[in-house]
């Protein structure tokens, strides 16, 4: 949790941490909320992909079996034909145990649910904030405390959502954050943003999808 408010006060607008302790809370709170969004639809993206991944190398080892049991001559020895059935028997293996244990569906649920825990205390910090008509200090201290322990609670009780969140976070408020702030985001690169989120969601798996046949490929040629 710190190291998630510590990644928001290096990139937020000067508008906000130079104001009032509320400014800051309410760029925090809007911002994280944002985050844990978007990190909910990366990881069912991821979680979808990776069914498909699964899919596909399990397709794979059903046709290489097929092969052998049609005993169908592909230019490729009967050795190198069991090696990569073995080859692709281990991969699902190991694949299916890894993938399993990111509980991608669990952890997309987590953030979801904690992004809209999140904007139930944005809404009320603007409430407050709008509608509130010349509050005490003795109010404002009390609703600064309560509130900042339930966000508190709230971040200590889910997990971090990752840094190409709030960079994508960024890039959708892009126009607003370089009028606020352009010193803080001119080190944001959109394609450098989308190609690490592309391979995050897509990359390996795609890996995994297409290093197989290209296996398959060049066996046959030097068999």
């Amino acid at each position: 949790m710190k190291e998630e408010n510590n990644r928001q006060d290096e990139t937020a607008p000067n508008d906000y941490l130079s104001k009032s302790f509320f400014e800051e809370l309410n760029y925090k709170m809007w911002s994280t909320k944002g985050s844990r969004f978007n990190c909910d639809k990366r990881l069912r993206t991821k979680g979808k992909t990776s069914n498909v991944g699964l899919a596909i190398i399990s397709a794979y080892l059903i046709i290489a079996s097929l092969i052998t049991v049609f005993g169908l001559k592909l230019g490729i020895s009967q050795n190198a034909l069991n090696f990569i059935i073995t080859g692709l028997s281990i991969l699902v293996l190991v694949f299916s145990q890894f993938e399993n244990a990111q509980n991608y569906e669990l952890n997309a649920k987590m953030h979801h649910d904690s992004g809209l825990k999140i904007s139930e205390l944005y809404n009320e910090l603007r409430i407050f904030k709008t509608l509130k008509e010349n509050p005490s200090a003795f109010e404002m201290l009390s609703f600064a405390k309560d509130i900042t322990n339930r966000y508190e609670s709230v971040l200590n009780t889910s997990g971090n959502h990752s840094r190409i969140d709030y960079d994508r976070f960024l890039m959708t408020n892009i126009e607003y954050m370089k009028r606020t702030n352009p010193d803080k985001v001119k080190h944001l690169n959109k394609k450098e943003i989308a190609i690490r989120y592309y391979w995050n969601v897509y990359g390996w798996h795609l890996l995994l999808i297409i290093i197989p046949p290209i296996t398959f490929i060049l066996m046959s040629l030097y068999s």
